[in-house]
């Protein structure tokens, strides 16, 4: 006897996509081995210096939706493969801009494309009804992600 409802029954394999879902999401925090070879964390950091020229770290974590020391974590790495690069200001040595080297604005600029790619043929294969059904679906996950 249980002591609360029965589990709902699982026979479209939800549970195993789910499982597979997440592991997918961690396994993109990754380096890729696509030509970008940048993760999606460090593409999300590095985006918004296709439209700057450079960014305080700070602004890059607030628009990527992470903590300071998360981002200075993941440039450093990016320095270090001279992705990036740092500039601290004459006014004050705490400030650091972040600007794209010309190997950076090309890798981030591929990953783009690639997701571009990726969203555009994946998206193309839906019906507009699935279309609908995937956007709310999707909204769902956001919400179930943003709090694990």
């Amino acid at each position: 006897m249980s002591d609360g409802p029965e589990p709902a029954a699982d026979p479209h394999g939800l549970t195993d996509a789910w499982h597979d879902f997440l592991a997918a999401l961690r396994e993109s925090r990754q380096p890729r081995r696509d030509p970008s070879g940048l993760s999606l964390a460090q593409y999300r950091v590095l985006a918004p210096l296709l439209a700057h020229p450079s960014l305080r770290v700070g602004e890059l974590a607030a628009q990527a939706g992470i903590r300071g020391p998360t981002a200075t974590r993941i440039l450093d790495g990016l320095a270090r493969s001279a992705i990036v690069r740092r500039q601290h200001s004459k006014r004050d040595r705490r400030e650091v801009r972040i600007s794209l080297t010309p190997e950076g604005r090309a890798a981030v600029a591929s990953k783009l494309a690639l997701m571009e790619h990726a969203r555009r043929t994946t998206f193309e294969k839906l019906s507009p009804e699935e279309r609908e059904h995937v956007t709310r679906f999707l909204g769902l996950m956001s919400d179930v992600v943003g709090r694990l």
